[in-house]
């Protein structure tokens, strides 16, 4: 027997790590692949079925190969539960003792000098403020790793962290006071020390990025990498390969310089009328995006929504864009100037200096015209803001550049990377067209699980209030009386939430057992933990609820999806891309946004059963999986529920298999709904 074979059997010294292990083979082979990759170097891509039991499939061989490793997660969330909680239960069982770290972003950890500076000013606009900022000052005397997660009485969205946490751009670095004190500097030095580092995919990607701009490193060098829930990392990637400048940014450095200025160099410039001249120009162009010449209208709460790609401009409208960039590069470069001439009196001056030139910098590359360039200029804007963006929509050669730095076995692994048992998408996507792959199926028997019913009729999916016309339906309101557990409505559009919503008020009327729960009215974990104490809850959300989500038992017992989960076809990036993709002669639909919604619709169906106990009910509110030849390609990727377009076979199911807990039988479902 191999020694993974030993270490994974049922009396094996995993089996002793904690209650409800089971061998599972899917566990076995994944961790045999694993550790056959990282031992010849090379690269794995691997589908993991819910159940399977990837975080150990993966930790054990890394526990045991030499060498030094990251583990990348999605989340920060996901960081602390593999470092809290799967790590030291690992560790037991093999009796290892090797070093492990767990490394986050710079915001992530308090910032000591920046809190001081804070608490001399005493800036702050609202009482409740002014009380966290007293909690966070009791932290600090108290936490030993400056991480802010560790402090519970200031929620980690709070605003008020903003003046206790420090940026790549506003670090005093070497020149700090609080130098020795430092928790990120305390945090690197951990992670450099350490045999299995665990990171997040945005430092990860931005360990990429500034190594790319000459910036130097975050994460030290490693000989394995292991990145779970690897499905986000393209658009994650994509994000950090992208150069940006946002109004909040430049708002930021005019306020900053004001203070400092008034400061440190009082006598250097008018810093008002200097600082006063950039939030001019920021309010001018954000005044392009809103009709009529009112220089108020940009702080209305009406402020429109969304991203235009530049190519979408009319032929005046660019130019106006043309007169008002100049105009913000004139008031950036004039503060610039002046910061870079009094650097020496004082080191913020010279951080903001640093800054102001790095700032021009991104603010020309926007305003380059390069023809044969793979990436798009686009603006994202709402209330709060607006930023300027120049992404690159084809990525695999960066990311192979940054692949290819050093020899290292690369092990990527998710439950949705395959579509219809395939990973061509996702290797296109980075360049892993040499990769090796591996599909461990789910334990669970699916089949017996789960309903997943498609109705025979159903609204347009392409009408804009296709939800409420969805929950008004007869069929779905009688699904949504008959299941005890809770239900998740998952949306497509922010705008589907806000109108599933409308509906929940007044339903709830009349179901007042239900706790009603919709995203933004509390923070996401707020919001997940809510559901599964109550356990009879009605959770409306977008997107990111399809995914991360776990609620085991009775606690979920019903899933309505409202459609497929499609990119905006006006999103610049998904157009910049369709175009390029047509461009070498393929059909960018079948490409690009088919594989991308066939992976987002497997992770919302993915919430329903994630134990070998869950039974529950997938509704999907769009003919187009059961009728087109695209929809049935998505449906061979999903989990093999029984299947069935008729609502009277799902409240049957419900009957037989959630309610009354006997137990289940296979549904064959109709016919125009098998794959």
């Amino acid at each position: 027997m191999s020694p993974l074979k030993e270490l994974f059997a049922e009396t094996g010294p995993i089996s002793r790590s904690g209650p409800g292990y089971r061998f599972r083979p899917g566990q076995l082979a994944l961790a045999e692949a694993i550790s056959e990759t990282l031992n010849q170097k090379q690269t794995l891509l691997a589908e993991a079925g819910t159940g399977v039991g990837k975080t150990f499939a993966y930790l054990v061989p890394l526990m045991l190969t030499s060498g030094k490793s990251i583990v990348s997660t999605a989340t920060r969330h996901l960081q602390d539960q593999l470092y809290e909680r799967d790590l030291p239960r690992i560790k037991s069982a093999l009796g290892v003792s090797i070093q492990t770290a767990v490394l986050k972003g710079r915001g992530n950890y308090l910032c000591l000098y920046r809190m001081e500076r804070a608490k001399e000013q005493g800036r702050f606009l609202r009482p409740e403020d002014t009380h966290a900022f007293s909690e966070i000052v009791s932290f600090s005397g108290l936490t030993s790793t400056g991480d802010i997660a560790e402090c519970s009485a200031v929620p980690e969205h709070s605003p008020v962290w903003a003046m206790a946490t420090s940026t790549r751009e506003n670090c005093l670095g070497q020149q700090c006071p609080k130098l020795s004190e430092c928790f990120v500097m305390a945090a690197r030095q951990r992670a450099a020390e350490a045999d299995l580092l665990i990171v997040n995919h945005h430092l990860l990607c931005a360990d990429m990025a500034l190594r790319d701009e000459g910036f130097g490193e975050i994460l030290p060098s490693v000989d394995h990498v292991v990145i779970d829930e690897a499905h986000t990392l393209p658009e994650i990637a994509t994000e950090f390969f992208s150069q940006s400048i946002s109004t909040q940014t430049l708002s930021g450095l005019a306020r900053d310089s004001l203070a400092i200025g008034l400061e440190h160099a009082r006598d250097a410039a008018s810093w008002p009328d200097l600082c006063g001249g950039l939030e001019r120009s920021i309010m001018e162009m954000r005044a392009l995006l809103v009709d009529g010449t009112d220089r108020e209208a940009s702080s209305r709460a009406n402020f429109p929504q969304g991203r235009m790609g530049w190519d979408q401009l009319s032929a005046s409208d660019e130019q106006r864009w043309i007169v008002a960039l100049k105009a913000l590069g004139d008031s950036l470069s004039a503060l610039r100037e002046v910061l870079s001439l009094n650097a020496d009196r004082h080191a913020e001056i010279a951080q903001l200096a640093a800054f102001s030139l790095e700032l021009n910098q991104r603010l020309a590359a926007f305003q380059e015209t390069t023809p044969a360039a793979l990436d798009v200029r686009w603006i994202e804007f709402s209330r709060y803001g607006m930023s300027l963006r120049r992404t690159p929509f084809e990525i695999a050669a960066r990311f192979q550049q940054e692949m290819g730095r050093q020899p290292r076995s690369w092990i990527m692994l998710s439950a949705t990377l395959a579509i219809a048992g395939r990973f061509d998408h996702f290797q296109r996507r980075l360049g892993l067209h040499d990769a090796s792959t591996l599909i461990a199926e789910s334990p669970f028997d699916f089949q017996r699980q789960g309903l997943l019913l498609v109705p025979q009729v159903l609204p347009d999916p392409k009408s804009a209030d296709h939800i409420s016309q969805l929950l008004h339906q007869a069929a779905i309101k009688k699904l949504l009386e008959s299941v005890r557990g809770g239900v998740f409505i998952l949306c497509t559009s922010h705008r589907a939430v806000g109108l599933a919503a409308r509906w929940a008020e007044m339903w709830a009327a009349s179901h007042p057992h239900r706790l009603i729960l919709v995203q933004g009215q509390a923070p996401r974990p707020v919001l997940i933990e809510q559901f599964r104490s109550h356990g009879a809850a009605l959770l409306i959300g977008s997107h990111s609820f399809w995914e991360g989500v776990d609620v085991p038992g009775d606690a979920l017992s019903l899933v309505v999806i409202d459609k497929l989960p499609f990119a905006p076809p006006d999103d610049p990036v998904l157009r910049a891309r369709s175009k390029w993709c047509e461009a070498q002669g393929a059909d960018a639909f079948a490409a690009i946004q088919v594989p991308e919604a066939a992976i987002l619709l497997k992770q919302g169906v993915g919430r329903l059963i994630r134990s070998e106990s869950d039974r529950g009910v997938v509704v999907i509110g769009d003919r187009r999986l059961a009728e087109t030849g695209y929809g049935r390609r998505m449906l061979r990727s999903l989990p093999n529920f029984s299947r069935t377009r008729d609502p009277e076979d799902a409240l049957q199911w419900l009957a037989s298999n959630v309610q009354g807990g006997r137990a289940a039988t296979a549904h064959r479902g109709s016919p125009e709904l098998e794959s």
